[in-house]
């Protein structure tokens, strides 16, 4: 993508081919977060599918759904979700989301580690593309590769996420501000990490890693 805004028009439906627009408007996919877009459509109704897409020129992304959380108070009588954890890319396929995706869950649960930033053992199913992640640009590649993935792509137009991060979204080990190998650029590292995370994972603006004292990404 050229280092320049792009307006992104935004449609959310009651149906699948968009007959019941309930909400609309637009956003602007900014370079500075690697042209990523968060909508907190506003007006909906609890408990409920809704369908979204969006569109730039005259280019219109895959429609997917998301389902909106019951009322306060309320008691549903069901609520489906499944977790998943660990994806090392190299290790394995992603078929456990292709199951996932036809057991119409309300939610999923990921607990950790989207990423991988090292790479271990010989008999891999597949390759990361690019050495360890270091800087911004590192892991954005890294995210990249593992959104590609058409079995997670799938899972993630299904149903709503609801995430958060483990040690190898930034390295393996790490602790607070201290890395495995006690880097002292350390903070550097971590700040491309969260930054990237903010980027590729379904968080809302609140989100965003703020700028600390230091002038790193806390």
């Amino acid at each position: 993508m050229p280092p320049v805004s792009v307006e992104l028009r935004w449609e959310v439906a009651r149906d699948e081919r968009f007959r019941d627009i309930v909400s609309k408007g637009t956003a602007g996919a900014r370079p500075e977060l690697a042209h990523s877009v968060r909508v907190e459509a506003g007006g909906l109704e609890p408990a409920r599918w809704y369908w979204y897409r969006f569109m730039a020129g005259d280019a219109v992304s895959v429609p997917a759904r998301t389902r909106t959380a019951p009322a306060p108070g309320a008691s549903p009588d069901r609520l489906a979700f499944a977790f998943a954890s660990c994806q090392q890319y190299e290790q394995g396929f992603y078929s456990a989301y292709r199951h996932m995706a036809r057991e119409s869950l309300d939610l999923v649960v990921f607990l950790g580690d989207y990423i991988y930033e090292s790479s271990w053992g010989r008999q891999h199913v597949r390759k990361h593309a690019t050495p360890e992640p270091r800087t911004l640009d590192d892991y954005r590649i890294r995210y990249a590769q593992y959104k590609g993935d058409p079995d997670l792509q799938q899972m993630h137009a299904a149903a709503p996420w609801l995430v958060t991060w483990d040690d190898h979204e930034v390295q393996n080990d790490y602790a607070n501000d201290r890395g495995q190998d006690l880097d002292p650029a350390f903070l550097i590292r971590r700040a491309a990490a969260y930054q990237a995370y903010f980027e590729h994972m379904p968080l809302r603006a609140v989100a965003a890693p703020r700028r600390g004292e230091s002038g790193r990404r806390d």
